[in-house]
């Protein structure tokens, strides 16, 4: 392929081809990327994103690996994992703090910088897996609370490849949305607006956070929530009483703790898991009448039969 010959002749030391997915997401399934770019730079982002552009071919994004679906077939293109894209920055002035963040810094990583500098704003991410940039395209956040309400601005790459900066009133956030990458095609970093707080308040509103995840599978392969929650609903409570808990497919499971959460018990495939999300959210449709919106994002073609959102 000649967009294959291109990356060889340009020698770009931060893409491999042909890499086990499975290995980089919390779930333990998807096939080899046909091409995985680590970039380490705003640049070395700007120069894969400038070639996926100029050679018409697809260009796919994880961060920690959490929240996704990868099919069993992989992903064609060039896939972008941006753990390396990790800076930080920010700015004290009196009480207000201005965080700038990259996009694969863990959520995890910026909390316990946030604890340790008596930083009042993220403790509700407290447990929430992933980075910056797969929270803020999927609004991460909690009771009421998520990232979208401290963004002062957002970094994005446009369609013909400029760097942009968007403020907060240009961005539309809601639960479990926002439209950063509707007309864009890469989140590159963010800035947040945080306080100055009480470092005894912070840690003890950081354990009422993790308290409050105790439900849910811990030391297990699970990719996060597979459904979002309806209007004045909850998914898991949904997923509980129509009987969901403990269905299988292969090796993929409807957790016991957790009706949200599908497990790995060892070698599920992707096919799998789509196949019980899709038993689930059938028999939920089926015996209340509402139709589950997935959380998860279904990454390529998936090839087992529709898949509505």
């Amino acid at each position: 392929m000649r967009w294959r010959s291109r990356l060889d002749r340009e020698n770009l030391p931060f893409c491999s081809f042909d890499i086990r997915l499975k290995d980089l997401t919390t779930l333990g399934v998807g096939g080899p990327a046909e091409c995985l770019a680590r970039p380490v730079t705003r640049h070395d982002l700007s120069r894969v994103l400038d070639l996926c552009r100029e050679e018409e071919i697809p260009a796919w994004f994880i961060g920690g690996g959490s929240n996704v679906l990868i099919p069993d077939e992989g992903l064609p293109g060039v896939t972008i994992q941006t753990g390396n894209l990790n800076g930080v920055l920010w700015e004290e002035q009196g009480d207000s703090v201005l965080l700038e963040t990259e996009s694969g810094v863990l959520l995890a990583s910026l909390l316990a910088l946030s604890m340790n500098k008596g930083w009042q704003g993220l403790e509700f991410s407290a447990g929430i897996p992933g980075t910056v940039g797969g929270a803020l395209r999927g609004n991460a956040g909690v009771e009421g609370r998520s990232l979208g309400d401290l963004v002062e601005s957002v970094l994005l790459v446009d369609d013909k490849g400029s760097f942009l900066w968007k403020r907060r009133q240009e961005i539309s956030f809601s639960y479990r949305f926002s439209d950063l990458l509707v007309d864009n095609r890469a989140i590159v970093a963010c800035r947040l607006a945080l306080k100055k707080g009480d470092p005894a308040s912070i840690s003890s509103s950081v354990r009422g956070f993790i308290d409050r995840r105790k439900g849910q599978p811990r030391g297990v392969r699970t990719a996060g929530c597979i459904f979002k929650n309806p209007c004045g609903e909850s998914a898991g409570r949904l997923l509980d009483e129509t009987g969901c808990k403990g269905l299988r497919v292969g090796d993929a499971v409807v957790s016991s703790k957790h009706a949200n959460f599908i497990e790995n018990k060892g070698s599920a495939s992707s096919k799998d898991i789509f196949r019980l999300i899709s038993t689930c959210r059938e028999r939920v449709f089926q015996r209340t009448g509402i139709l589950l919106e997935m959380e998860i994002c279904l990454m390529g073609a998936i090839p087992y039969g529709e898949a509505a959102g």
